[in-house]
């Protein structure tokens, strides 16, 4: 399965890094990735789960790569990957626009980021979640616009994000102990 994974990945990849790509032809995938029509529909469905799968696999091979690096620098090899194709996701981000697919998209980017947190010690699992969608919508946005600002400008609003996920990481460790300022709050009644 995975070999065909990989088919239908570089035939998806092939077909959508063309420009203005305003649907994919199911039948025209499976001839090139050599699956039957059949073998499709019940592997995914339909073509926004195509292109989710796809793009998973893309990047979890990308970020394989890299797995001992900072989050900063796992976001700047998955942001250098994206400028690179950036047709290639500009198109898929639009064609998954009909039948959004950023909700699972983004607990994908959420479990991953969790991962790499996780092994670095205690966090609050709700704030890196928000911060997570945080990095998640930046870095859809500059697809959605075509990554056609530098990334390195993608990466510096970033970084912000990645200090807030350290800070929440900090926060959470014995380091540093946590007030309940609740008390201070007037009481209106």
């Amino acid at each position: 399965m995975l070999a065909e994974l990989e088919r239908v990945q570089i035939t998806l990849h092939s077909m959508l890094s063309e420009p203005n790509v305003k649907k994919v032809n199911i039948s025209k995938l499976c001839s090139k990735a050599k699956i039957s029509r059949k073998t499709f529909y019940l592997r995914y469905g339909k073509i926004n789960n195509c292109i989710e799968a796809c793009i998973l696999f893309e990047l979890r091979k990308e970020l394989r790569k890299n797995k001992k690096e900072s989050l900063n620098q796992l976001l700047n090899v998955l942001c250098e990957y994206i400028q690179k194709n950036k047709q290639y996701f500009y198109n898929a981000y639009h064609l998954s626009e009909q039948d959004c697919m950023c909700e699972k998209m983004k607990e994908h980017f959420f479990k991953y980021i969790r991962s790499y947190v996780y092994k670095r010690g205690s966090f609050s699992e709700l704030i890196l979640k928000q911060l997570t969608n945080l990095l998640y919508d930046r870095i859809c946005f500059w697809i959605s616009h075509g990554c056609n600002k530098s990334y390195s400008f993608l990466l510096e609003e970033l970084a912000i994000i990645i200090e807030l996920i350290d800070f929440q990481k900090q926060i959470c460790s014995h380091k540093f102990q946590v007030f309940n300022f609740s008390h201070y709050y007037l009481n209106s009644d």
